[in-house]
């Protein structure tokens, strides 16, 4: 599978910031240099690592993803440099850390924001050397591993109160890739929508769709994608039957014709895509004839970026 093909399946969207996003995770797989991804929570930043890796030559090694804010900081040492055996009280053998793991492949650290500012400088080490130490060693180990950090924070602010140290940001930044929040992509929404139906199998009406779609594309998803997702959630499991209501009510907030409009042509992508851009088969689902489908298409400005 080629890494067009690889990101398509990952990082889903036509909208001009998400091929934007894809043409950088093309550019920054084809290198080694450490990747540094920005972005709110929710917005897809280990989609976009997972992306990076899987498009890159790594893409037979492993993907190690770590979360920094999930690991104790009193254990953040021994889980990501390992540690020998004898190094403390429970260490009853020799064990690797989270960093060898991802030798000759991606280390994804999440969160690196959470980072202790007394690890940072081992970190630091690794990133500059190539090499590690476990607790409890005193030998160095190569190791060959590709760096991809991500942060929902303020790395800047963070430098300047004492939390983070500007060395070390300056060695995770070679490159940086910032994920659009969802509020910023909103034509996004009905092909998101789709996916998650096919992946945890909702049942939902025609109707039940559009006025899906409708309420979803008022909704500034502070949470992003997976706000959205959980939503979907717990609509299908708690409310399938508000959902007629929920489309109705938002119907009120814009303009009838800016609404239709940008409804339309949300609906038209969602369904040429999920029709492998098909003409004939998309006019069915949408009960229009094939030359008003064209119609629209071309009033839209509708293009397949996906071939």
């Amino acid at each position: 599978m080629n890494g067009n093909m690889i990101i398509g399946q990952k990082i889903i969207g036509i909208s001009d910031p998400v091929r934007f996003l894809k043409n950088q995770i093309i550019k920054v797989s084809k290198v080694d240099f450490s990747l540094l991804i920005t972005g709110e929570s929710g917005c897809g930043k280990e989609l976009v690592a997972k992306a990076v890796h899987l498009s890159g030559n790594r893409s037979n090694g492993p993907f190690v993803p770590v979360n920094s804010a999930s690991i104790p900081s009193n254990l953040m040492e021994a889980e990501l440099f390992g540690y020998a055996k004898g190094a403390f009280t429970d260490a009853k053998q020799s064990r690797k850390g989270l960093i060898e793991e991802a030798n000759n492949g991606t280390l994804f650290l999440d969160e690196i924001g959470e980072l202790p500012i007394e690890l940072q400088s081992k970190l630091l080490r690794f990133i500059q050397e190539n090499e590690i130490k476990r607790v409890g060693e005193n030998n160095y180990r190569k190791i060959n591993v590709r760096l991809i950090s991500a942060t929902n924070r303020d790395l800047n602010k963070m430098i300047n109160s004492g939390l983070f140290r500007e060395d070390l940001f300056y060695r995770i930044q070679d490159l940086i890739i910032h994920v659009p929040p969802l509020r910023d992509r909103i034509e996004d929404i009905p092909l998101l929508i789709d996916h998650f139906i096919s992946k945890y199998r909702f049942k939902f009406s025609n109707e039940d769709l559009v006025n899906l779609n409708r309420y979803c594309m008022q909704n500034e998803w502070r949470g992003n994608i997976r706000e959205l997702e959980s939503f979907l959630k717990r609509t299908f499991t708690f409310y399938p039957d508000n959902i007629i209501k929920l489309g109705e009510e938002h119907c009120h907030n814009r303009g009838l014709i800016d609404q239709r409009e940008n409804f339309e042509q949300s609906l038209v992508k969602s369904v040429l895509r999920k029709n492998g851009w098909n003409k004939t088969k998309s006019a069915e689902d949408l009960k229009i004839s094939r030359a008003y489908l064209f119609t629209l298409i071309k009033k839209h400005r509708i293009e397949n970026t996906e071939s």
